[in-house]
């Protein structure tokens, strides 16, 4: 009985109109009732898009607060958050806004991502002087423990410098971003988020270590994409970024 009443409120708490049956729950008492019903009804759902408002900033002066908000509330409806954590809450955001604007869709992408790396567990990054303990005849066959927060996106428009400049001015306005392949890698060093663009090939590259496998296989991964792809130079770049945080073979 108690699990039934909970499910009909929650559709009348998500209903975008419920008119006047309250969207399903029994609201014998009659129109006090659902005038309070109603009212609840619009502090739950305005309290979604706010949470994915604070989650998604960039995203949200890019598209304008009337479509985010459009946008923020459809979402809300469909999508509730699945635990009481709203820091949580809008990981599918990104791809339900690939519909209405895939330029927008490509910056909560990346926002996202930000989110999660800032609340990821912490852990020591793997230094120069551990790999160096192994031995260099070895190194192909090594496998890698990623940095919690580490991150690979591979986007359609090119969003990250919007995104810097969003960092940077937070009053200035956001113009639509240029389609274009763009790869970028998320990480959060000791002194905070950092989002570096990544050159051809070395996503796969990454994805791969991220995902578990050798040395090895990681370099054929990123080498199919791009050829003249500088492997040394990636795995200084990972160390020095503290990407990885412990390698085994």
């Amino acid at each position: 009985m108690l699990e039934a009443f909970q499910a009909q409120m929650r559709r009348a708490l998500l209903a975008v109109d419920s008119g006047a049956d309250g969207g399903g729950v029994d609201l014998a008492a009659g129109p006090l009732a659902r005038a309070r019903l109603k009212i609840y009804r619009a502090n739950v759902q305005q309290s979604l898009a706010e949470a994915l408002a604070a989650a998604f900033p960039v995203t949200l002066r890019l598209m304008g607060i009337p479509a985010f908000r459009v946008a923020a509330l459809d979402f809300a409806r469909h999508s509730p958050p699945d635990r009481p954590q709203l820091s949580a809450y809008g990981g599918g955001f990104p791809q339900a806004l690939a519909a209405r604007d895939i330029g927008a869709a490509d910056m909560a992408r990346l926002e996202w991502a930000v989110m999660e790396a800032y609340f990821a567990a912490d852990a020591p990054p793997l230094t120069a002087e551990r790999l160096a303990a192994f031995p260099p005849g070895d190194y192909a066959q090594l496998r890698f423990i990623p940095h919690p927060a580490a991150r690979v996106l591979w986007l359609g428009h090119d969003v990250l410098p919007l995104w810097r400049q969003a960092q940077e001015d937070e009053a200035a306005a956001v113009p639509p971003p240029m389609p274009g392949e763009e790869e970028v890698l998320v990480l959060r060093p000791a002194d905070g988020i950092v989002c570096v663009s990544l050159p051809p090939g070395a996503a796969a590259a990454i994805q791969a270590l991220l995902d578990g496998q050798t040395l090895a296989d990681a370099a054929a991964a990123g080498l199919a994409v791009e050829p003249a792809l500088d492997l040394q130079g990636m795995l200084h770049m990972l160390l020095a970024q503290g990407a990885l945080a412990g390698a085994s073979l």
